[in-house]
Protein backbone atom coordinates (compact mmCIF):
# COMPACT_ATOMS: atom_id res chain seq x y z
CA UNK A 1 0.00 0.00 0.00
CA UNK A 2 1.00 3.45 -0.87
CA UNK A 3 2.34 5.31 2.19
CA UNK A 4 -0.10 8.61 2.77
CA UNK A 5 1.65 11.60 3.61
CA UNK A 6 0.59 13.16 6.58
CA UNK A 7 3.27 15.68 7.33
CA UNK A 8 3.07 17.53 11.02
CA UNK A 9 3.11 20.64 9.11
CA UNK A 10 0.58 22.04 6.54
CA UNK A 11 2.63 24.67 4.52
CA UNK A 12 5.72 26.54 4.03
CA UNK A 13 6.16 30.11 3.49
CA UNK A 14 10.02 30.63 1.97
CA UNK A 15 11.99 34.09 1.89
CA UNK A 16 13.34 34.55 -1.63
CA UNK A 17 17.03 35.97 -1.07
CA UNK A 18 19.72 33.32 -0.20
CA UNK A 19 16.60 30.97 0.26
CA UNK A 20 15.32 30.11 -2.61
CA UNK A 21 17.44 32.27 -5.19
CA UNK A 22 21.16 33.06 -5.04
CA UNK A 23 20.66 36.68 -5.62
CA UNK A 24 23.92 38.68 -4.34
CA UNK A 25 26.11 38.98 -7.01
CA UNK A 26 22.83 40.68 -9.24
CA UNK A 27 22.63 42.91 -6.17
CA UNK A 28 25.94 43.42 -5.53
CA UNK A 29 26.15 44.52 -8.84
CA UNK A 30 23.81 47.40 -8.65
CA UNK A 31 25.06 48.71 -5.53
CA UNK A 32 27.75 49.06 -7.25
CA UNK A 33 26.41 51.60 -9.25
CA UNK A 34 24.69 53.68 -6.94
CA UNK A 35 28.54 53.56 -5.14
CA UNK A 36 30.38 55.01 -8.07
CA UNK A 37 27.48 57.57 -8.02
CA UNK A 38 28.34 59.03 -4.75
CA UNK A 39 32.10 58.53 -4.68
CA UNK A 40 31.76 55.50 -2.15
CA UNK A 41 34.22 52.25 -2.31
CA UNK A 42 33.45 49.46 -4.69
CA UNK A 43 31.68 46.46 -2.66
CA UNK A 44 33.03 42.72 -2.94
CA UNK A 45 30.32 40.02 -3.04
CA UNK A 46 31.93 38.76 0.17
CA UNK A 47 31.01 42.73 1.78
CA UNK A 48 27.76 42.65 -0.19
CA UNK A 49 26.67 39.74 1.45
CA UNK A 50 27.34 40.88 4.47
CA UNK A 51 25.13 44.31 4.02
CA UNK A 52 21.74 42.03 2.88
CA UNK A 53 18.97 41.81 4.92
CA UNK A 54 16.06 44.00 5.85
CA UNK A 55 15.20 45.64 2.59
CA UNK A 56 16.79 47.76 -0.22
CA UNK A 57 17.05 50.81 1.83
CA UNK A 58 18.78 49.46 4.83
CA UNK A 59 20.97 47.88 1.87
CA UNK A 60 21.83 51.34 0.77
CA UNK A 61 21.96 52.78 4.11
CA UNK A 62 24.34 50.43 5.40
CA UNK A 63 26.43 50.74 1.98
CA UNK A 64 26.36 54.62 1.65
CA UNK A 65 27.78 55.12 5.63
CA UNK A 66 28.37 57.98 7.37
CA UNK A 67 27.88 60.72 7.06
CA UNK A 68 25.87 60.36 3.55
CA UNK A 69 23.45 58.08 5.52
CA UNK A 70 22.58 60.90 7.50
CA UNK A 71 20.58 62.80 4.85
CA UNK A 72 17.20 61.51 4.36
CA UNK A 73 16.75 62.89 0.95
CA UNK A 74 20.35 61.37 -0.53
CA UNK A 75 19.75 57.86 1.12
CA UNK A 76 15.99 58.45 -0.84
CA UNK A 77 17.82 59.44 -4.29
CA UNK A 78 20.40 56.46 -3.72
CA UNK A 79 17.50 53.78 -2.86
CA UNK A 80 15.45 55.19 -6.22
CA UNK A 81 18.80 54.59 -8.37
CA UNK A 82 19.43 51.51 -6.85
CA UNK A 83 16.18 50.35 -7.30
CA UNK A 84 16.43 50.90 -11.05
CA UNK A 85 19.60 49.21 -11.38
CA UNK A 86 18.28 46.54 -9.62
CA UNK A 87 15.51 46.45 -12.31
CA UNK A 88 18.18 46.16 -15.07
CA UNK A 89 19.54 42.58 -13.47
CA UNK A 90 16.95 41.04 -11.37
CA UNK A 91 17.91 37.50 -12.82
CA UNK A 92 21.36 38.26 -15.38
CA UNK A 93 23.47 36.21 -12.66
CA UNK A 94 20.27 34.94 -10.24
CA UNK A 95 19.70 31.11 -10.09
CA UNK A 96 17.73 29.09 -7.47
CA UNK A 97 20.12 27.29 -5.54
CA UNK A 98 20.59 23.84 -5.96
CA UNK A 99 17.77 21.20 -4.96
CA UNK A 100 15.08 24.08 -4.95
CA UNK A 101 13.14 23.50 -7.57
CA UNK A 102 13.22 19.75 -6.55
CA UNK A 103 11.66 20.70 -3.14
CA UNK A 104 9.44 23.02 -4.96
CA UNK A 105 7.96 19.84 -7.23
CA UNK A 106 7.95 18.05 -4.13
CA UNK A 107 5.83 20.12 -2.35
CA UNK A 108 3.54 20.80 -5.04
CA UNK A 109 3.09 16.76 -5.99
CA UNK A 110 1.82 16.22 -2.28
CA UNK A 111 -0.13 19.08 -2.66
CA UNK A 112 1.28 21.07 0.28
CA UNK A 113 0.97 24.83 -0.18
CA UNK A 114 3.92 27.00 -0.16
CA UNK A 115 4.04 30.99 -1.10
CA UNK A 116 7.02 33.72 -0.72
CA UNK A 117 6.89 36.49 1.63
CA UNK A 118 10.03 38.62 1.11
CA UNK A 119 11.47 42.04 2.22
CA UNK A 120 12.38 42.74 -2.09
CA UNK A 121 10.11 44.99 -3.22
CA UNK A 122 6.91 43.46 -4.17
CA UNK A 123 7.09 43.86 -8.02
CA UNK A 124 10.73 42.69 -8.03
CA UNK A 125 9.90 39.19 -6.03
CA UNK A 126 7.04 38.99 -8.54
CA UNK A 127 9.28 39.69 -11.30
CA UNK A 128 12.06 36.75 -10.10
CA UNK A 129 9.86 34.41 -9.26
CA UNK A 130 7.95 34.64 -12.46
CA UNK A 131 10.98 34.27 -14.14
CA UNK A 132 12.87 31.33 -12.51
CA UNK A 133 9.88 29.32 -11.36
CA UNK A 134 6.32 28.39 -12.25
CA UNK A 135 4.60 31.19 -10.74
CA UNK A 136 1.58 29.68 -10.70
CA UNK A 137 2.31 26.62 -8.15
CA UNK A 138 2.75 29.35 -5.01
CA UNK A 139 0.01 30.25 -3.67
CA UNK A 140 0.68 34.44 -3.50
CA UNK A 141 4.14 36.18 -3.98
CA UNK A 142 4.59 39.02 -1.48
CA UNK A 143 7.42 41.61 -1.15
CA UNK A 144 7.89 44.72 0.59
CA UNK A 145 4.80 47.36 -0.10
CA UNK A 146 4.37 50.69 0.81
CA UNK A 147 2.57 51.05 4.30
CA UNK A 148 2.91 47.59 5.43
CA UNK A 149 5.88 46.70 7.88
CA UNK A 150 8.89 44.76 7.27
CA UNK A 151 10.02 41.59 8.40
CA UNK A 152 10.38 40.70 11.14
CA UNK A 153 6.98 42.33 11.95
CA UNK A 154 5.27 39.16 11.41
CA UNK A 155 1.85 41.12 9.73
CA UNK A 156 2.34 40.16 5.91
CA UNK A 157 3.75 36.38 6.76
CA UNK A 158 0.50 36.25 8.85
CA UNK A 159 -1.55 37.75 5.39
CA UNK A 160 0.11 35.00 3.31
CA UNK A 161 -0.49 32.38 6.24
CA UNK A 162 -4.34 33.09 5.67
CA UNK A 163 -4.03 32.70 2.15
CA UNK A 164 -2.57 29.62 2.09
CA UNK A 165 -5.30 28.24 4.38
CA UNK A 166 -3.21 27.64 7.37
CA UNK A 167 -2.88 28.71 10.81
CA UNK A 168 0.20 30.01 12.06
CA UNK A 169 1.35 26.88 14.12
CA UNK A 170 0.50 24.52 11.62
CA UNK A 171 3.21 26.46 9.35
CA UNK A 172 6.95 26.48 8.76
CA UNK A 173 8.84 29.90 7.89
CA UNK A 174 12.00 29.48 5.96
CA UNK A 175 14.79 31.76 5.77
CA UNK A 176 18.55 31.90 5.90
CA UNK A 177 18.73 34.84 8.53
CA UNK A 178 17.77 36.10 11.80
CA UNK A 179 15.72 38.43 9.93
CA UNK A 180 13.86 35.31 9.18
CA UNK A 181 14.06 33.42 12.50
CA UNK A 182 12.49 36.07 14.35
CA UNK A 183 9.66 36.85 11.44
CA UNK A 184 8.54 32.75 12.12
CA UNK A 185 8.86 33.28 16.10
CA UNK A 186 6.61 36.68 15.88
CA UNK A 187 4.47 34.76 13.69
CA UNK A 188 4.08 31.90 15.63
CA UNK A 189 5.14 29.51 12.86
CA UNK A 190 8.62 26.67 13.12
CA UNK A 191 11.27 28.68 12.35
CA UNK A 192 13.83 26.53 9.50
CA UNK A 193 17.30 28.13 8.44
CA UNK A 194 18.89 26.93 5.75
CA UNK A 195 22.59 27.26 5.72
CA UNK A 196 23.32 28.15 2.50
CA UNK A 197 22.06 31.58 2.64
CA UNK A 198 24.00 34.77 2.96
CA UNK A 199 23.89 34.40 6.75
CA UNK A 200 27.05 33.52 9.01
CA UNK A 201 26.08 29.98 10.03
CA UNK A 202 27.60 31.02 14.01
CA UNK A 203 24.43 33.07 13.85
CA UNK A 204 22.10 30.75 12.68
CA UNK A 205 23.54 27.82 14.89
CA UNK A 206 22.66 30.25 18.33
CA UNK A 207 18.96 29.73 17.59
CA UNK A 208 18.57 26.57 19.36
CA UNK A 209 14.79 26.31 18.67
CA UNK A 210 15.35 26.52 15.07
CA UNK A 211 15.49 23.46 12.72
CA UNK A 212 18.70 23.62 10.57
CA UNK A 213 18.98 22.58 7.11
CA UNK A 214 21.76 22.29 4.42
CA UNK A 215 20.15 20.72 1.67
CA UNK A 216 16.95 22.05 0.35
CA UNK A 217 14.99 18.72 0.36
CA UNK A 218 15.50 18.36 4.34
CA UNK A 219 12.74 21.00 4.16
CA UNK A 220 10.17 17.89 3.67
CA UNK A 221 11.63 16.02 6.72
CA UNK A 222 10.78 18.81 8.82
CA UNK A 223 7.76 19.29 7.59
CA UNK A 224 6.66 15.93 8.37
CA UNK A 225 8.18 15.61 11.43
CA UNK A 226 9.13 19.17 12.63
CA UNK A 227 11.67 19.01 15.58
CA UNK A 228 11.52 15.06 15.91
CA UNK A 229 13.10 15.21 12.55
CA UNK A 230 16.37 14.53 14.42
CA UNK A 231 15.39 12.17 17.12
CA UNK A 232 14.03 9.92 13.89
CA UNK A 233 17.01 10.13 11.57
CA UNK A 234 19.11 9.74 14.89
CA UNK A 235 20.95 13.11 14.02
CA UNK A 236 22.47 15.93 16.49
CA UNK A 237 21.94 19.48 14.97
CA UNK A 238 25.40 20.38 15.00
CA UNK A 239 26.64 17.16 13.84
CA UNK A 240 23.95 17.68 10.78
CA UNK A 241 25.21 21.01 10.03
CA UNK A 242 28.88 19.74 9.44
CA UNK A 243 28.49 17.01 6.90
CA UNK A 244 26.75 16.82 3.64
CA UNK A 245 23.24 15.27 3.80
Amino acid sequence: MEDVFTPAYKGIIFDLDGTLINSLEDLTDALNQVMKRYGCPLKTYEEGRRLIGRGLKNLVFRALGAPLNQDEALVEEALALMKAEYAKRYVYKTQPYEGIRDLLRYLHVHRIPFAVCTNKPDAAAKKIVETLFEDDTFVAVVGQNEGKPRKPDPTQTLEVAAKMGVAPGECIYMGDSMVDYETAKNAGMLPVLCTWGFEDQEKLLACGDAIWIKNPLRAADALKYGHKMYEIFNEKKESQLKQQD
